[in-house]
């Protein structure tokens, strides 16, 4: 991604598309873009491998907004990120499809799955990516608004869960996993700040 988006952004500079100034941010942009359009790929093949088409949509959406919102676990390189994102969201969408087709649900462990995620998300969110620094307003509005949008969600998501709904299992665990990249994240850096 980063070779690709170097390409792209060397190719606009040289036709003076860009000034040379601004090939740093061009680059980091195409990144982005880059990484964003890859995980939609990767999430729609997940989702067609599973039969999941629509709910994959569903499951990015959620997946991405979330992050936005809390932060979280990032990985030191495009590749590695998007592998474990193809690695949560196969296990994610997996274990949605296993649960609906077992009809395995157990009513007090999602419970006790959106305390444990909502806790955690009250507790540690917004988690700053050190590239992307937040101001103190910015880490209260992501706060509330993580916690808020992940409550609302939750709730639909075991009502749906009630009527034996896949979109409310996935809903539910897609949250989940979010909360779990929240305290690796937490883990990771006080293991960092001990080694410093």
């Amino acid at each position: 991604i980063t070779a690709i988006s170097s390409i792209i952004s060397k190719y606009l500079r040289k036709k003076n598309i860009i000034k040379d100034e601004d090939y740093p941010v061009y680059q980091y942009g195409f990144e982005i873009v880059l990484s964003t359009i890859l995980g939609f790929i990767v999430t729609f093949s997940i989702g067609c491998i599973l039969s999941m088409k629509t709910l994959s949509l569903v499951y990015y959406v959620i997946f991405v907004f979330m992050r936005e919102c809390t932060g979280g676990y990032h990985a030191d390189s495009y590749l590695k990120c998007n592998v474990v994102f193809g690695i949560l969201s196969f296990f994610t969408m997996g274990m949605t499809t296993l649960i609906t087709i077992s009809k395995q649900y157990d009513y007090y462990i999602f419970l006790l799955l959106i305390v444990v995620t909502l806790s955690v998300i009250w507790r540690y969110s917004p988690v700053e990516n050190e590239y992307k620094p937040l101001t103190g307003e910015q880490k209260a509005k992501n706060h509330w608004l993580g916690f808020i949008l992940a409550a609302i969600l939750s709730i639909a998501g075991y009502i749906m869960l009630l009527y034996k709904n896949k979109l409310g299992v996935l809903i539910i665990l897609t949250l989940f996993m979010i909360a779990m990249l929240i305290l690796v994240s937490k883990v990771m850096c006080k293991e960092k700040t001990k080694k410093e």
